[in-house]
């Protein structure tokens, strides 16, 4: 009997497993698009449970699922698809184009909302165009990605800030730059070399009134909506490493300068400068002694290489992504580096009715900066890019000079002095930066919710230079007969901001057709700044770099009676501001046709007396989706559909940087020099309370279009921006102790155009084909100025502010060439005349500003199989700026021909009665600084086109992986900056939008090979 139970059991055991695997089995089976094509990356899962999977390169999957069971595919851009499990293992799909594509998520105000109900101006980045570039700063890649969004970075110094502008100057004074938000927290706009761009995945801009207003005080210049990773509920342990390896280089100077031969024929012509008097013999001895091009001496090719390796895993209610990341670029400038260390972790969480949500995020960075001081500077000793072109070719780099010998430190000498100091002494900036943040929301039912999101932005910078005593510059630092010189010089800044956010929203759906959302929220933001800095001169050479070096304060030197040694304290300060807000947001939906949304925001600014700390901001905008509308059945668009939005924003950043203009309406006094050089106190600011915001108001009508399932799409919009209550000084009698006093008075407006387009021009199962681009026209015009500036403001140098110009604008005497009988500079007098004499009194507005009228970008896509060719250019039009280095190089002002060296142009400088040449005379008087500051002669136009980037990879497939341990690899090369055309004369056509350029680091070309491996 027992023996039978053992059968009847074993044989019930072997039915119940059977059973078992019967119901449960491996599916598999192909994903295609409309075309047949297959589709890498759609999300399948079996519903209702934690078991997923994504389909690999050639669109193929495999799951375990049970009969009866659902799958489910989703992917960004088609429309979601269902399969019920039968009898068969094999489950194919082809997915449809549609709703997907255009319902991906916009990111407007604190809410999000799919793209055809989107009332908003926003333009998205794709991550996939700006993964693996070898930029320090992500910011610096969106040059010509985005229709209206300028990037001026200044310096090819590695890791280096830029300039950000977003649909055109807003201020004079105040801030321009737009807010940016990582993660739903408000970050410093210039922290970005600190952010690893493999991190991010998505950008979004925001431009109009109906995306900005409801940021109030901070959305006055636009928003940039920036979200990093996340891993996903459910997946297994992912593991991707990305690496890339390359080298820096100079881009072309296109100025010719002269060599040795030309330079001392020139100076014997001349009789001015070294050559004078030569014979040919001595010059063909000093051509054999050295024919140096500086370039080639303080410029480098350099090394740069970036190691990024990421963790994502999932269960079923949480889900974690861990990032960690090494950069090291060398800049192309000698002694010049950027390294950057960095750590992400982000987590989410839900409970298991999916009620409480929360999500932590942790970036930890930390970089170090190595540089070179002197960028633009007029200091002969302190300025190596201009002693790269302008240093005298018949001088050896591997002349010694004398250590401790005045007479060695001669303006001939200074690049020599200048290599010499950027081999002997440093320029340290270490950056630690800390954003950390928390988000909890829970659901109270279907309707209302609740949530904070707490965030910290926490830099600390610390800073080291250090000259050092055994240098050619360092003995003269505290004296020239004092036994030690050098100086050692540190600072510190702490900049802590602490941003919180409470909210209860409601959203519910009437009769399927009527769809609404409220939200309430409140807002605190208080930020913090303090910081020292200190200067010892006076260095023990042994001990350089620690405070061991430093000599005692007590040291008296043999000629002196007082102590030369005393370290001095250059500052210490403390400042905090902080604004508290209270604001709401209703959008309105019918039968996801027609929209309308309304919000108003109340912000307090620190900055203002009571009576001016609140400020009001609205906004509304509404939309129509045509192509909802029965007379657009059968049609080729997909999507069409107008919106329009008005409202206004504020500027409590009145004088630009965070921590300015924090005591505007109080009468301040600082120590200066009174009678008989006594110290004394003075005034320095005389009070206004009435001082309050800068507000803008805009205007912008869009259409948004994609036809034939979104071949081809874009938007199209047009904008008209407004800014009243501009901060500025207002003169005043100096009778009150002041000349000018701080007040709002003054407006401006910003008036343009924005188009985008993206066309798939062909597709097949091995080719995709694709282009995109961009442009955008921006006028910016002055409105009004004080009235007591009769509409003109003009404080020197060769820009002015003028009622109907626009902001940047060049007021200068025009150039009108070379007086063929004489060979002087002619100028044109204001009212068409022509003189030789440069006066105030000629001088007119040019119609040229330092800031670009036109922008865009256009990129290329061709995918064959397993290879992709990428590129992306950017162009910027009718911008100018002042060329000093080509000024200073063609310098001909008496006795200064041996004070560095000429342009070849200079050979064609006018010699006797008759001659037609765009040279004056050597000799004639005036100086490149003159020409600068009061002509035209030398404000080019700085337009260019640029190869943005270059890209060639080769993705393998999963069948030629199949036999590996991986599951993806990739391998790309790359440039960047390699192909500029421009008119500009110069280093670079690119900056940040400064009004003249004289000796500035510039932008380099970057070629790297780099691979991605998933495991």
């Amino acid at each position: 009997m027992r023996s039978k139970f053992k059968w009847i059991f074993a044989l019930l055991l072997a039915f119940s497993m059977q059973f078992s695997f019967a119901q449960e089995k491996t599916i598999s089976g192909t994903i295609t698009d409309g075309q047949g094509l297959p589709l890498p990356g759609v999300n399948v899962v079996v519903k209702g449970t934690a078991r997923l999977t994504q389909t690999d390169f050639d669109g193929k999957y495999s799951i375990s699922a049970s009969q009866g069971e659902v799958l489910q595919f989703s992917f960004v851009g088609y429309k979601t698809s269902t399969a019920t499990i039968g009898a068969s293992s094999v489950v194919n799909i082809a997915m449809q184009e549609g709703d997907e594509m255009l319902n991906e998520v916009i990111v407007t105000g604190y809410t999000n909302t799919k793209r055809p109900k989107s009332l908003a101006a926003v333009n998205f980045v794709s991550m996939d165009e700006v993964e693996e570039r070898s930029n320090a700063s992500v910011i610096q890649n969106l040059q010509g990605m985005v229709a209206g969004l300028n990037i001026g970075t200044g310096s090819g110094q590695p890791g280096a800030d830029s300039t950000i502008i977003l649909r055109g100057i807003g201020s004079i004074n105040g801030n321009i730059e737009p807010l940016f938000i990582v993660d739903g927290m408000p970050v410093d706009e210039d922290g970005f070399r600190s952010i690893n761009q493999n991190d991010i995945t998505s950008i979004a801009v925001l431009k109009d009134a109906a995306a900005t207003s409801i940021y109030g005080n901070r959305g006055a210049n636009g928003v940039i909506v920036i979200n990093t990773k996340n891993a996903k509920f459910g997946q297994s342990l992912e593991v991707k490493y990305r690496g890339q390896y390359g080298i820096t280089e100079l881009q072309k100077f296109n100025i010719d300068v002269m060599n040795t031969r030309q330079l001392l024929e020139f100076q014997r012509k001349y009789n001015d400068g070294y050559g004078a008097g030569m014979t040919d013999a001595e010059i063909a001895a000093a051509v054999a002694y050295a024919d140096t091009d500086w370039r080639d001496v303080f410029f480098r090719t350099g090394v740069t290489q970036q190691h990024d390796i990421s963790f994502s895993t999932g269960s079923k209610n949480t889900r974690s992504f861990t990032s960690l990341g090494f950069m090291d670029q060398d800049g192309i400038f000698i002694n010049t580096n950027f390294k950057r260390f960095n750590f992400r972790n982000n987590f989410n969480g839900k409970s298991d009715n999916e009620k409480f949500t929360y999500t932590s995020n942790i970036n930890v960075n930390f970089s170090r900066s190595s540089g070179i001081d002197g960028a633009g500077s007029n200091a002969i000793f302190f300025a190596p890019f201009t002693a790269a072109i302008r240093g005298l070719p018949y001088i050896n780099p591997n002349e010694v000079l004398p250590y401790r010998d005045v007479a060695a430190l001669s303006v001939q000498n200074a690049p020599l002095v200048l290599l010499n100091s950027s081999r002997m002494n440093s320029d340290i900036e270490d950056e630690l930066k800390i954003l950390a943040n928390f988000n909890a929301d829970y659901k109270f039912n279907d309707n209302f919710s609740a949530g904070i999101n707490m965030g910290v932005d926490y830099s600390a910078f610390n800073t080291k230079e250090i000259l050092d005593p055994l240098s050619l510059l360092g003995p003269f630092q505290v004296s020239a007969r004092a036994q030690y010189g050098g100086i050692h010089e540190e600072s510190s800044t702490r900049d802590f901001r602490f941003n919180n956010t409470t909210y209860l929203k409601y959203n519910k759906v009437f009769n399927d057709k009527h769809s609404l959302n409220v939200g309430l929220y409140t807002e605190y933001y208080k930020a913090h700044y303090n910081g020292f800095n200190f200067q010892k001169r006076g260095l023990d050479p042994r001990l350089t770099g620690t405070s061991a070096a430093f000599i005692p304060s007590t040291t008296i030197e043999s000629y002196q009676t007082l102590p030369p040694y005393i370290p001095t304290a250059l500052g210490s300060f403390k400042s905090e501001e902080g604004l508290f807000s209270y604001f709401g947001q209703v959008d309105y939906d019918y039968s996801e046709k027609y929209g309308i949304s309304a919000n108003v925001r109340r912000d307090a600014s620190f900055r203002f007396v009571d009576d001016n700390r609140w400020g009001t901001f609205w906004s509304v905008a509404g939309r129509w989706n045509i192509d909802q509308e029965s007379f657009m059945d059968g049609s080729a668009f997909n999507m069409l559909k107008l919106r329009g939005s008005y409202g206004t924003s504020g500027n409590q950043r009145v004088s630009n940087t965070q921590y300015d203009a924090l005591s505007l309406p109080r009468t301040l006094y600082a120590v200066g020099t009174g009678y008989n050089g006594t110290p004394s106190t003075v005034l320095s600011q005389l009070e206004n309370p009435t001082v309050q915001w800068e507000e803008i108001k805009q205007t912008n009508i869009g259409l948004d279009f994609g036809l034939w399932q979104n071949k081809l799409n874009g938007s199209l919009d047009v904008y008209k921006k407004e800014t009243t209550k501009l901060y500025q000084s207002s003169p005043i009698s100096a009778v009150q102790g002041a000349t000018g006093i701080s007040t709002n008075i003054g407006g401006m407006e910003n008036k343009g155009v924005e188009l985008t387009l993206n066309y798939n021009i062909f597709k097949s199962q091995d080719w995709d084909i694709s282009v995109g681009g961009n442009a955008s026209y921006n006028k910016n015009k002055i409105t009004e100025l004080p009235p007591s500036t009769n509409g003109l403001v003009y404080g020197g140098g060769s820009t002015a502010l003028g009622v109907g110009e626009s902001i940047g604008s060049f007021y200068v005497v025009k150039y009108a060439g070379v007086n063929p009988a004489n060979g002087n500079p002619l100028f044109h007098t204001a009212d068409g005349g022509l003189t030789e004499t440069i006066t105030d009194a000629n001088r007119v507005f040019t119609g040229k500003s330092q800031y670009p009228v036109w922008q865009g970008g256009f990129n290329t896509n061709v995918s064959y199989k397993g290879f992709t060719l990428y590129t992306q250019w950017s162009f910027v039009a009718d911008i100018y700026r002042n060329n000093l280095d080509l000024g200073t190089l063609e310098d001909g002002t008496p006795g200064s021909l041996d004070s560095g060296n000429r342009s070849v142009t200079m050979l064609n400088a006018w010699q006797s009665p008759g001659d037609i040449t765009s040279i004056p005379r050597v000799g004639h008087g005036y100086n490149e600084i003159d020409y600068i500051n009061s002509t035209d002669r030398y404000l080019e136009d700085a337009s260019y086109l640029r190869l943005r980037n270059i890209k060639l990879s080769y993705n393998f497939t999963s069948d030629q992986l199949s036999r590996t341990f991986l599951k993806g690899l990739g391998f790309f090369i790359q440039a960047e900056n390699i192909v500029t055309f421009s008119s500009w004369r110069g280093w670079d056509p690119e900056s940040n939008f400064r009004s003249t350029d004289r000796g500035q680091y510039p932008t380099p070309k970057i070629f790297t090979f780099g691979t991605s491996i998933n495991f």
